[in-house]
């Protein structure tokens, strides 16, 4: 009796160690992505070209339409990685999450202003109807600098309505429920060729960073895992690489996840983006100014940009020369 005693306790201490005592070992990564655009396209890459696989992770790519579902979720603990526009971590960071951004791969605006055709200058804009995805978030902040940019003022002069994804945003355009939304390649094409007026060409925007795609986890993340992070950060950095070096391979995904038919659209949506994806995506403090000059948050105003994000993983792969080394191939 007391030899299966011994041995019960044993097995308890055991089970114990295999169990409650140590850290849990999730064996899914879940990643999720805000929004249909080209600039998104690192993570469907990631997953679709098996970067995510070589890089030792078992990870799930889901759709959250709305950086501040996303970020919701992200914070909540229901995703791992968020893949979204910087604007809505500021926010979320601003009151009070602990979020930070650790890459950027997309550091320019990827929005265009498109107007139906008898709206050809900006003073025309005042009293319209702009149809966005959300009213919080990236792409309204972008929508808001541009509008500011044509000298009009976007909390006064226009009119927001939440309409969704690129597509039923167009669609709303056509049918004159609105008289103007932002979108970006390749649906700025289908605007251009239907007729609809583009405000393409805001030379003070030319050079401003923006962090229009942003990799964002959650700040305990990145002590408690940085192998994760330099896994996942890996991935979209190699998804980058093939995307400007495989057309072909970029291309498909491309017409998959943007549901397009049409080679012209596939085409125009694989070159604007060519050269805009960023070799090494840091994120930077001036991406964020950008944000905090335009947030309306009461903290906004003198907080450190540096505080939202996080380089070093970036800066430890810089280090070991891991950036020339792919890009050598």
């Amino acid at each position: 009796m007391k030899i299966v005693s011994a041995l019960s306790l044993l097995i308890f201490a055991v089970s114990s160690l295999n169990g409650a005592d140590l850290p849990a070992q999730s064996s899914k990564t879940v990643i999720a992505y805000t929004t249909i655009s080209a600039s998104y396209a690192p993570i469907w890459i990631a997953k679709e070209a098996g970067f995510l696989e070589r890089n030792g992770l078992n990870a799930d790519v889901i759709f959250i339409r709305g950086a501040t579902i996303g970020t919701q979720a992200l914070v909540g603990g229901s995703v791992d990685f968020l893949y979204a526009g910087g604007a809505g971590a500021v926010e979320a960071v601003l009151s009070g999450a602990d979020i930070v951004i650790v890459a950027t791969p997309a550091n320019r605006m990827d929005q265009i202003l498109v107007t139906k055709k008898e709206i050809q200058n900006p003073p025309q804009l005042k009293g319209t109807k702009i149809a966005v995805n959300s009213v919080t978030g990236t792409a309204i902040l972008a929508l808001k600098i541009m509008l500011n940019a044509l000298d009009l003022n976007p909390e006064k002069d226009v009119v927001y309505l939440a309409l969704g994804d690129p597509p039923s945003r167009f669609a709303a355009l056509r049918s004159g429920l609105v008289d103007g939304t932002v979108l970006s390649p390749p649906f700025t094409l289908t605007a251009r060729k239907a007729g609809f007026n583009l405000f393409e060409d805001i030379p003070v925007l030319k050079d401003l960073e923006y962090p229009s795609a942003s990799v964002i986890v959650r700040r305990d993340f990145v002590k408690k895992e940085p192998v994760l992070i330099d896994k996942v950060t890996r991935s979209v950095i190699e998804a980058v690489h093939f995307y400007k070096t495989n057309k072909s391979g970029a291309s498909r995904i491309l017409k998959k996840y943007l549901r397009l038919e049409n080679q012209d659209e596939i085409e125009d949506a694989y070159l604007r983006f060519s050269t805009r994806f960023l070799d090494k995506p840091y994120p930077t403090a001036n991406s964020i100014k950008t944000i905090l000059d335009w947030s309306r948050h009461p903290k906004a105003k003198g907080a450190d940009p540096t505080r939202f994000v996080a380089p070093q993983i970036l800066e430890k792969l810089d280090k070991e020369g891991y950036f020339k080394a792919l890009y050598k191939k």
